[in-house]
């Protein structure tokens, strides 16, 4: 035993904030059945014999975690802790799952006498079901091994069925019970739940620091008069110069001192212009005092009273920290960014194509179904005050062999966020589709694919889901799997992307937390240029027609105009000059043209006028 306690992964470095006093990398099975690290003990406090923590190095496996990928952690490769409570319960043992109560024990590591702040750092990967307790899964530290401390909420705060993201890291504080000690133990304990997995690795024991303000969280909030809203990554130049971002913050005193004179700052920069030339520099900046006091592991909250605005295209840097009186001993986590786009007026999308992997409905029970559906959230303020047509709607196809042969077809739906449940705010049917379905071929896999609406729709106001809908290829095994921007999820809110199941026996919408390649393709500037065009009296009757139209158009002064006639692709079917002084009058005849919507535009290099017009 003592040769084996010795395989035991520690680590004493010279004491300094920051440093590792002992960790764990489950590197190190026993040969027992089942394997468990070596040092550590594991407990079963019920009568399910088997039911209880094991070393692993593979997922969970299930009923319901069939689908589970295993711990994504730093040391991944030479195994990890794990409490596979669905495989435990498959099939059920009676007519009810059984629960777990099983703890797992680490050996004495050593702290110091001379240490007061002490944190316990780990990865791990998270589901429980299907209780509420205060605390199912707790990690609890001892200085002793024998009187143990109040339970530490081991999984963020996280409801019963919210998965947390695969290889998260935590960090806890336990200064209040190994502080000052010269060794202590930890134990993870899972209490109460039936169902999902909990896996465990990378273990740290970490010196902690005497000043620390953390910027825990920070909310853009592009749309202030919504309880839902979604962080863009680009964005049309219209909805920023309107609207504007209105930053908050949510900080935390991690160290063992009061920080006084707490302060949200936040700094703007523009890095470059959307083709790559040099910006401009910092255009905004703001601060709000969060608190002349925080106490240790308190947290406060702070609202810039000015939002960022902006009139002109380009990559968009945001700065965010916190400052107080003292000196941050670990500024990383003091400061965030954040980055955007603001193009001209087309594309409104979550994430800027930085993907990594891939997911989908077929990730959920009942998944993998013609009628699944995915979708992203977007939403035009009031202040646009006019109607916008959408032309289509982009998707990155994830390259995947489910996915060559897949049907998919173009949606917007809209979204009423005063309902009491996701089904029922999203509103059926759906207000703009397509009649026509696409077939991914093997070529467009891992590339975006846009899928045309037919026909283009206006959309006022309010907020809106736009995504696809699957249509064909389930009987063949084909399913929707688009690429993910893991990075962007980490600062997205809940339902930013949702995911409808078509389950026949439960049919639903949910709200995993992904961010998946989906833009919407719409045209500001025809809201916009029909405001000017009225000023201007540029006037198309009748319409809609056959195909013959009678424009006119005033001026005051001579302009020379490019007459350009565009279908709902942006493809331009017809041009001709056009000299204006006074009032002209031309006619257009489209009735060779298929029957549908056309955009009739006039530029002449300073100001484009349009027209939707209809053929039929």
């Amino acid at each position: 035993m003592e040769q084996d306690a010795q395989k035991v992964k520690s680590k004493k470095q010279t004491k300094a904030p920051g440093a590792v006093l002992w960790s764990e990398d489950f590197g190190s099975p026993t040969t027992t059945n089942p394997p468990i690290p070596v040092g550590w003990t594991v407990t079963n406090n019920t009568t399910n014999v088997g039911n209880q923590w094991i070393w692993s190095n593979s997922a969970p496996g299930g009923q319901y975690s069939a689908n589970i990928a295993a711990l994504n952690s730093t040391t991944r490769f030479n195994g990890f802790i794990s409490l596979p409570c669905d495989l435990y319960n498959t099939p059920f043992p009676g007519t009810v799952p059984d629960t777990m109560d099983t703890w797992i024990t680490s050996p004495s590591f050593p702290i110091g006498l001379n240490i007061g702040a002490v944190e316990i750092h780990y990865e791990h990967y998270a589901r429980y079901c299907c209780i509420t307790p205060t605390n199912p899964m707790v990690l609890e530290v001892s200085p002793d091994g024998i009187n143990w401390s109040v339970p530490y909420d081991a999984i963020g705060g996280r409801a019963a069925n919210t998965i947390t993201p695969n290889g998260e890291k935590i960090v806890i504080d336990v200064s209040a019970d190994l502080g000052f000690q010269a060794n202590g133990y930890l134990r993870f304990r899972s209490t109460g739940n039936s169902h999902y997995f909990w896996m465990i690795d990378d273990v740290q024991v970490i010196e902690g620091f005497a000043n620390v303000m953390q910027l825990e969280d920070i909310e853009y909030d592009f749309h202030p008069n919504y309880a839902i809203s979604p962080v863009y990554k680009i964005l049309p130049v219209s909805m920023a110069s309107i609207q504007g971002i209105q930053y908050t913050a949510f900080g935390r005193n991690t160290a063992i001192n009061p920080q006084t004179n707490v302060y949200f700052k936040a700094e703007v920069y523009m890095d470059s212009t959307i083709g790559g030339g040099a910006g401009t520099g910092l255009v905004f900046q703001d601060s709000v005092l969060m608190d002349t006091l925080i106490g240790k592991q308190a947290r406060d909250t702070a609202t810039l009273s000015s939002p960022f605005y902006s009139f002109n295209t380009g990559w968009y840097r945001n700065r965010l920290l916190l400052t107080s009186d003292s000196i941050n001993q670990n500024p990383i986590v003091g400061e965030q960014s954040y980055s955007f786009a603001l193009t001209v007026d087309t594309v409104i999308a979550l994430e800027d194509g930085n993907f990594s992997v891939s997911s989908g409905p077929r990730s959920y029970i009942g998944g993998g179904q013609d009628g699944d559906r995915v979708a992203a959230l977007m939403i035009l303020d009031s202040n646009l005050n006019f109607g916008f047509p959408v032309l289509s709607v982009s998707v990155f196809v994830a390259n995947r062999v489910e996915t060559d042969g897949l049907m998919i077809s173009p949606r917007i739906w809209r979204f009423d966020e005063t309902k009491n449940s996701l089904d029922s705010a999203v509103i059926e049917p759906a207000i703009a589709s397509s009649p026509f379905s696409d077939t991914i071929s093997s070529s467009q896999l891992g590339t975006w694919v846009t899928l045309p609406l037919f026909p283009p729709v206006a959309l006022s106001p309010g907020a809106y889901y736009f995504g696809v809908e699957q249509t064909g290829g389930a009987s063949n095994g084909k399913e929707i799997w688009l690429s993910r921007d893991v990075n962007q999820e980490l600062i997205a809110p809940m339902f930013s992307n949702i995911f409808y199941l078509n389950d026949p026996i439960n049919p639903r919408w949910v709200a995993p937390p992904r961010i998946l390649g989906i833009r919407l393709n719409i045209d500001f500037r025809v809201g916009i240029m029909e405001s000017k065009a009225k000023e201007k009296r540029l006037l198309i009757f009748p319409n809609p027609s056959n195909g013959e139209f009678s424009l006119r158009v005033r001026s005051e002064k001579t302009v020379s105009y490019q007459l350009k006639v565009r279908n709902n692709l942006g493809q331009i079917i017809h041009t001709e000059s056009l000299n204006v002084k006074g009032e002209v009058n031309q006619k257009i005849n489209l009735s060779t043209f298929e029957k549908g919507v056309y955009f009739l535009s006039l530029e002449d290099g300073e100001e484009r006028l349009v027209k939707k017009v209809v053929v039929q």
